[in-house]
């Protein structure tokens, strides 16, 4: 089943990495600042949740997966965009580049704090490993329940 969830969110999947470098590239290469409202484009949660919602709802009609299914694309979706969130962190400490990926608020640390160390990033975004997956698996539960009707069906 997994190969089968795999191939039918490969999309997304590819999505979250061209965001994910998108997101790395703003601060460095389009000196986009982190605030007042450059945190909010390109975001990797948003993109992650949204995608959940949608494929939640398609899990039935369109993918034929049960429950399970539908738990396994949740799943698989908030990995992907953690692990990706962690591997952009890592890359911007071992580059010493100044991304969004470590900027303070990203790694809820307080502003008047010094910059965190690589293994405190690294910690909070282990966090992340397992709280992405349980907030895709969510937001796809809640995307097939709410939203599956309005899923067309694959013969349509």
């Amino acid at each position: 089943m997994l190969s089968r969830v795999l191939r039918f969110v490969r999309m997304p999947l590819v999505l979250l990495v061209i965001w994910a470098v998108l997101r790395f590239m703003l601060l460095p290469v389009f000196h986009v600042p982190y605030e007042p409202r450059g945190n909010a484009m390109l975001s990797v949660l948003g993109l992650t949740i949204i995608s959940c919602l949608y494929f939640g709802a398609m899990s039935r009609r369109v993918g034929n997966f049960s429950w399970v299914g539908t738990i396994l694309i949740g799943v698989v979706l908030g990995f992907w965009a953690e692990l990706l969130i962690l591997i952009m962190t890592l890359i911007s400490f071992a580059a010493g580049v100044e991304t969004y990926y470590i900027h303070w608020d990203a790694l809820n640390i307080p502003r008047d704090a010094p910059h965190a160390t690589m293994a405190q990033a690294m910690m909070t975004r282990a966090g992340g490993l397992i709280a992405g997956p349980i907030l895709g698996t969510i937001m796809a539960l809640i995307g097939r329940a709410v939203f599956s009707a309005l899923a067309p069906k694959c013969n349509d």
